[in-house]
Protein backbone atom coordinates (compact mmCIF):
# COMPACT_ATOMS: atom_id res chain seq x y z
CA UNK A 1 0.00 0.00 0.00
CA UNK A 2 1.48 3.59 -1.16
CA UNK A 3 1.08 6.26 1.64
CA UNK A 4 -0.45 9.52 0.37
CA UNK A 5 -0.12 12.85 2.02
CA UNK A 6 -3.18 12.95 4.00
CA UNK A 7 -2.20 9.51 5.57
CA UNK A 8 1.51 10.70 6.01
CA UNK A 9 0.40 13.51 7.75
CA UNK A 10 -2.53 12.19 10.00
CA UNK A 11 0.38 9.48 10.77
CA UNK A 12 2.86 12.34 12.27
CA UNK A 13 -0.28 14.01 13.93
CA UNK A 14 -0.75 11.03 16.12
CA UNK A 15 2.57 10.15 16.99
CA UNK A 16 2.94 13.42 17.63
CA UNK A 17 -0.70 13.26 20.10
CA UNK A 18 0.98 10.38 21.20
CA UNK A 19 4.37 11.86 22.46
CA UNK A 20 2.71 14.76 24.47
CA UNK A 21 0.05 12.10 26.12
CA UNK A 22 3.42 10.30 27.12
CA UNK A 23 5.43 13.45 27.96
CA UNK A 24 2.73 14.36 29.97
CA UNK A 25 2.92 11.73 32.15
CA UNK A 26 6.65 11.31 31.91
CA UNK A 27 9.58 11.47 34.88
CA UNK A 28 12.76 13.66 34.31
CA UNK A 29 14.25 10.01 33.26
CA UNK A 30 11.28 8.97 30.73
CA UNK A 31 11.83 12.27 29.60
CA UNK A 32 15.08 12.19 28.50
CA UNK A 33 14.49 8.28 27.07
CA UNK A 34 11.85 10.07 24.57
CA UNK A 35 14.59 12.06 23.48
CA UNK A 36 17.03 9.62 23.08
CA UNK A 37 14.21 7.55 21.09
CA UNK A 38 13.12 10.96 18.80
CA UNK A 39 17.49 11.22 18.54
CA UNK A 40 17.65 7.43 17.10
CA UNK A 41 14.61 7.83 15.06
CA UNK A 42 15.94 11.27 13.29
CA UNK A 43 19.44 9.45 12.58
CA UNK A 44 17.28 6.75 11.16
CA UNK A 45 15.62 8.27 8.92
CA UNK A 46 18.70 10.32 7.85
CA UNK A 47 20.67 7.46 6.92
CA UNK A 48 17.77 6.37 5.21
CA UNK A 49 17.52 8.89 3.28
CA UNK A 50 21.48 9.13 2.09
CA UNK A 51 21.19 5.13 1.29
CA UNK A 52 18.26 6.45 -1.48
CA UNK A 53 20.62 9.37 -2.95
CA UNK A 54 18.42 12.45 -1.06
CA UNK A 55 20.75 15.31 0.17
CA UNK A 56 20.10 16.04 3.92
CA UNK A 57 21.87 19.35 4.66
CA UNK A 58 19.08 21.38 5.71
CA UNK A 59 15.95 19.11 6.51
CA UNK A 60 13.72 18.70 9.35
CA UNK A 61 15.26 15.33 10.28
CA UNK A 62 18.70 16.94 10.44
CA UNK A 63 17.48 19.58 12.49
CA UNK A 64 15.58 17.64 14.45
CA UNK A 65 18.53 15.61 15.81
CA UNK A 66 20.41 18.28 16.16
CA UNK A 67 18.03 20.13 18.24
CA UNK A 68 17.42 17.30 20.48
CA UNK A 69 21.25 16.60 21.12
CA UNK A 70 21.42 20.84 22.25
CA UNK A 71 18.62 20.14 24.52
CA UNK A 72 20.07 17.19 26.20
CA UNK A 73 23.12 19.24 26.81
CA UNK A 74 21.35 22.09 27.97
CA UNK A 75 19.24 19.83 30.20
CA UNK A 76 22.26 18.67 32.34
CA UNK A 77 22.08 19.64 36.04
CA UNK A 78 25.94 20.29 35.83
CA UNK A 79 25.99 20.87 39.77
CA UNK A 80 24.18 17.96 40.87
CA UNK A 81 25.70 15.92 37.80
CA UNK A 82 29.66 16.50 38.87
CA UNK A 83 31.90 14.95 36.32
CA UNK A 84 29.35 12.67 34.57
CA UNK A 85 27.10 15.70 33.73
CA UNK A 86 30.47 17.25 32.35
CA UNK A 87 31.46 14.03 30.29
CA UNK A 88 28.14 13.39 29.01
CA UNK A 89 28.34 16.80 27.93
CA UNK A 90 31.52 16.54 26.22
CA UNK A 91 29.47 13.56 24.57
CA UNK A 92 27.20 15.54 23.44
CA UNK A 93 28.93 17.73 21.75
CA UNK A 94 31.26 15.53 19.91
CA UNK A 95 27.97 13.89 18.57
CA UNK A 96 26.55 17.22 16.95
CA UNK A 97 29.84 17.55 15.95
CA UNK A 98 29.91 14.34 13.98
CA UNK A 99 26.17 15.26 13.00
CA UNK A 100 27.01 17.86 11.25
CA UNK A 101 30.10 16.90 9.56
CA UNK A 102 27.54 13.78 8.23
CA UNK A 103 25.38 16.06 6.91
CA UNK A 104 27.50 18.69 5.58
CA UNK A 105 29.48 15.80 4.13
CA UNK A 106 25.47 13.23 3.07
CA UNK A 107 27.81 10.00 4.57
CA UNK A 108 25.78 7.40 5.60
CA UNK A 109 28.32 5.37 7.21
CA UNK A 110 29.41 8.29 9.49
CA UNK A 111 25.35 8.51 10.15
CA UNK A 112 25.45 4.98 11.12
CA UNK A 113 28.71 4.97 13.46
CA UNK A 114 26.62 7.92 15.20
CA UNK A 115 23.80 5.68 15.52
CA UNK A 116 25.60 3.25 17.41
CA UNK A 117 27.01 5.84 19.85
CA UNK A 118 23.65 7.09 20.45
CA UNK A 119 22.40 3.62 21.20
CA UNK A 120 25.32 2.81 23.32
CA UNK A 121 24.51 5.61 25.68
CA UNK A 122 20.72 5.12 25.45
CA UNK A 123 21.47 1.62 26.60
CA UNK A 124 22.99 3.22 29.65
CA UNK A 125 20.43 5.73 30.22
CA UNK A 126 18.09 3.22 29.84
CA UNK A 127 19.59 1.03 32.63
CA UNK A 128 18.62 3.64 35.30
CA UNK A 129 15.29 2.64 35.66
Amino acid sequence: MTATASTVRATGLYRRLQHESRAAAADPVELVTMLYDELETAIGVLGSMVRQGQRISATEPAHRARAILIGLDAGLDRDAGGDVAAALSRVYRSMRRKLDESVAQNDGEALADLLDGVLTVSAAWRQLR
